[in-house]
Formats: C-alpha cells, structure tokens, sequence
C-alpha cells in the first residue's frame, strides 16, 4: 500500500480524537499511549517498579532519559519535540 493511500487509515485513526490532541505530546499519545491524551506532561506512562505490568517499562526503558525509573509524557515524546523543534528552525525554514 503506497504512503498516500495509508493517509485514509490515518485520518480514520485520528477523527475520533479530534479536538482532544492539543500538544504535539498529545499527538504522540495517541500513537503509544492514548490513556494520557490530556494529560500533564509529567503524567507517568511506565514505571521501572509496577508490580502488575513490569513490561511496560522494560519495552519502553530507552524512553526514561534521566533513569529514574519512570517515563513520563514529555520522556517519551522528548525526541519528537526535539526532532520538531530542529525542522522549525530557520536554517531548515526556506
């Protein structure tokens, strides 16, 4: 399937959550973690200690930057912001 005809399962994928995603961070959420759509970006995702879903943290540990052992909304969307930033930036703006 070409990336141009991928776009319609996109759209039907974020129509739902139209008007929710206001922050890039929240954009992002809706792709790993829609749970924290809204949330505050030191809303913990995963912790390194949950008893009831270890794996969580462990699929995820290379998001935890500062190895506190929790991964936070803006952790885990911390390369995505970083990525947008550099691309908005005037030696990339023509």
């Amino acid at each position: 399937m070409s990336a141009v005809r991928q776009l319609d399962y996109v759209e039907r994928y974020f129509l739902p959550r139209a008007g929710k995603l206001r922050t890039l961070e929240d954009v992002y959420m809706a792709i790993l973690w829609p749970a924290a759509i809204g949330k505050p970006l030191d809303h913990v995702l995963f912790a390194k200690n949950d008893p009831l879903r270890p794996k969580r943290y462990i699929q995820n540990a290379g998001l935890d930057f500062n190895r506190d052992g929790l991964i936070t909304k803006a952790e885990a969307a911390d390369k995505v912001r970083r990525k947008l930033d550099k691309g908005l930036s005037p030696a990339f703006l023509g």
